[in-house]
């Protein structure tokens, strides 16, 4: 009896392992798309900060680009 109960308890682990490596399975899977996600997000952030940071030099060029276009004439 006592080795009937033994295996019982087997199946119950092996269930349990069963149903957790599935759930480990689908969170592999969803994680990618996290860090895709988070990459982007830090590449938008990058982009901010580096507007944010050349905001005078970009502001100088603009000008002198749109100083030059006033000058050109139309063909």
């Amino acid at each position: 009896m006592a080795a009937g109960a033994g295996g019982g308890g087997i199946h119950v682990l092996e269930f349990a392992l069963a149903r957790l490596t599935s759930k480990l399975h689908r969170d592999e899977q969803g994680q990618g798309t996290v860090e895709y996600v988070l990459l982007i997000l830090g590449v938008v952030l990058f982009l901010i900060v580096a507007a944010f940071a050349l905001q005078g030099v970009l502001s100088t060029s603009i000008s002198k680009i749109a100083s030059w276009m006033g000058i050109q004439s139309a063909p």
